[in-house]
């Protein structure tokens, strides 16, 4: 019965993750300005050679290390590493 409910949790926390990190790369529409393209270099970088559901990390722009999973984001056709609990907040804060 344990090992029912730590798989259950954990495929919830697979379907979350993957849900927070598509949000996360989702590439803005035509009439949107500004914003994140896709996912950075280094995520894309962090996940070669690997799979999908593989941990990965990279060095965020502020010299930290985020670890966290690869995944394929929609519309890129390369697996990117998306951070555990989803991306970091933008400006620093």
């Amino acid at each position: 019965m344990q090992k029912s409910r730590v798989n259950t949790m954990t495929a919830i926390l697979v379907l979350l993750l993957a849900s927070l990190a598509t949000t996360a790369f989702a590439q803005p529409g035509r009439g949107d300005s500004g914003g994140r393209r896709g996912p950075p270099p280094e995520a894309i970088e962090a996940c070669a050679g690997k799979s999908a559901n593989d941990a990965c990390s990279f060095t965020g722009r502020r010299d930290d290390t985020i670890e966290g999973t690869c995944f394929a984001p929609p519309g890129i056709d390369e697996l990117a590493c998306a951070p555990e609990g989803g991306p970091p907040e933008r400006g620093g804060h």
